[in-house]
């Protein structure tokens, strides 16, 4: 019993860090900076928002374990000459994050933890019932 509860733990812990990631890719989604390799004649070379995905992996006792890592590439290239932040040729940066992509995580995410924590309450029932007998 100790392994269920270990693996749903470990499922809403990875359903919180997916949660996390996805939000901050769709809160940081319009952030514009300064293209790799070019500096901006308007200004200095500015970093914009990494964008993050989650790679979840099994652990050897049944659980998951979830890892944030940069999204590559990090930023798409977009015209808007009346940046700043824009190259010689109008261009910015903008965070490589897929807006519809990103709400379908966050809705995984949701059910992910929702069916981990109905796990959590089913094996704590069977315990209680158990320790009635």
């Amino acid at each position: 019993m100790s392994n269920a509860i270990q693996t749903s733990l470990s499922g809403l812990i990875a359903s919180s860090v997916r949660a996390n990631a996805a939000a901050s890719n769709i809160v940081n989604s319009q952030v514009t900076s300064s293209l790799k390799g070019s500096a901006s004649l308007r200004g200095p070379f500015q970093t914009g928002y990494t964008p993050i995905q989650v790679q979840q992996t099994t652990t050897r006792l049944g659980g998951t374990h979830a890892n944030v890592v940069p999204v590559s590439p990090s930023s798409l290239a977009i015209y808007d000459p009346r940046s700043p932040l824009a190259n010689e040729q109008g261009a910015v940066g903008i965070p490589n994050v897929s807006l519809p992509a990103e709400i379908a995580e966050l809705r995984k995410a949701s059910h992910a933890y929702q069916a981990n924590a109905k796990a959590l309450k089913t094996l704590d029932d069977t315990f209680k019932t158990l320790l009635k007998i």
